[in-house]
């Protein structure tokens, strides 16, 4: 397959070659003249179409290469910061768990389910694990919350509960002597707006 240099280098040859007709056909037969520009004509019209056709051609085929390089690249960063993600998680809570001063509070929901928290005041962190919990209802979650000694209540995180690997979370700048409270919420809830399912005393 000839190159698309070598292409151009035919198109400028044939231009140069209408040029010469087109000087000559002064001097012949006007039918002869007529027939002999239609066929050079005729045979640079083919050469450009072939020259843009292979240019589309590359074109496209660069665009589909570079997309799905990018496509290819964009998930391998996503796989890589959510095993980057489960692995700090992991850690942070074996961190919890293993904590010289960790405290363990579990309590029964009306549901049926239990949560289980384990606390650490010198992390000022908590593993909160559930058990047998109902999924909640569309566009509703289970959101935590801590109270403070001082009454004040913070927002914790929120879970459906619907994946395994759900069913722990952790909960970061807990203070000393808290309260956790599990309510069920809709996902956008800033604000308790029901009563506690469950009640943690972190101690």
């Amino acid at each position: 397959m000839r190159s698309l240099v070598e292409d151009k280098q035919q198109e400028q040859a044939l231009a140069a070659e209408a040029a010469a007709v087109a000087e000559a056909a002064a001097e012949q037969e006007p039918l002869e003249a007529v027939e002999l520009a239609v066929t050079r004509a005729a045979r640079w019209r083919a050469l450009a179409d072939k020259q843009a056709r292979a240019f589309h051609v590359l074109v496209l085929t660069c665009i589909v290469f570079g997309a799905a390089t990018a496509a290819f690249a964009w998930t391998t960063i996503r796989v890589h910061d959510r095993q980057a993600a489960a692995e700090n998680r992991g850690r942070d809570v074996a961190q919890v768990l293993s904590a010289a001063d960790v405290h363990t509070v579990r309590q029964s929901a009306p549901s049926g389910g239990t949560f289980t928290a384990y606390y650490s005041a010198a992390l000022g962190r908590a593993a909160l694990v559930e058990h047998g919990m109902h999924n909640p209802p569309s566009g509703h979650t289970y959101a935590f919350w801590y109270v403070d000694s001082s009454g004040k209540t913070h927002a914790a995180g929120s879970s459906r509960f619907d994946h395994a690997v759900n069913d722990l979370v952790l909960l970061g700048a807990v203070p000393a002597g808290a309260k956790v409270e599990v309510t069920l919420e809709k996902s956008d809830a800033e604000q308790p707006t029901t009563a506690a399912l469950v009640t943690l005393a972190l101690g």
